[in-house]
């Protein structure tokens, strides 16, 4: 004899009504999800930017150091163009409006005694370095209101999270075969 199927309400109570609760509980859910989804993408694209300029400041300081010497023998300001060019070079992939420029690449050479040397200190051009007075090359380019220009725009709220400005800083020693 054949039993009808057995439900999980009891017998005589009213069927429950279920219909459009999905779609209600993912109205609710959806915009915390999507925030966080785009927080997630903004923060990567910011790292990637990041971290290409680190790689670029780099890439430029070794470029200093790959520009030819002997017969003509290459300058400080020789050097700072090779590399602002590498630099440029490795991040012409961004937007033009945080793309580097021949202004806003830090290139400066110190003593590795001096101590007050920095980024910002001016490249003093006849700066005389030797295996007793050994150099130092600073490379540094910074993007300055990054929220305006991020690569991913700024979502309402979402914007706060990312850092105003980015940095990247490179040091590396002048090989005394080099000089």
């Amino acid at each position: 004899m054949l039993q009808p199927p057995r439900t999980s309400e009891p017998t005589g109570a009213p069927p429950r009504r279920q219909r459009g609760v999905y779609a209600l509980e993912w109205a609710f859910i959806f915009p915390a999800f999507f925030m966080l989804l785009y927080g997630i993408i903004c923060y990567g694209l910011t790292f990637l930017v990041r971290e290409s300029m680190q790689y670029a400041v780099e890439e430029g300081a070794r470029a200093a150091l790959r520009y030819p010497v002997g017969a003509n023998s290459s300058t400080w300001n020789d050097r700072k163009t090779q590399t602002v060019a590498a630099v440029k070079d490795r991040l012409n992939w961004l937007p033009t409006a945080i793309r580097p420029t021949d202004a806003n690449v830090k290139f400066t050479v110190c003593l590795v005694s001096d101590a007050a040397c920095n980024q910002d200190s001016v490249l003093n051009a006849s700066l005389p370095c030797s295996t007793a007075a050994p150099c130092m090359i600073l490379v540094s380019y910074a993007i300055n209101n990054y929220q305006d220009h991020a690569i991913a725009p700024a979502f309402p709220g979402i914007g706060l999270v990312l850092p105003s400005r980015l940095q990247a800083n490179a040091s590396i020693l002048m090989d005394r075969e080099l000089l």
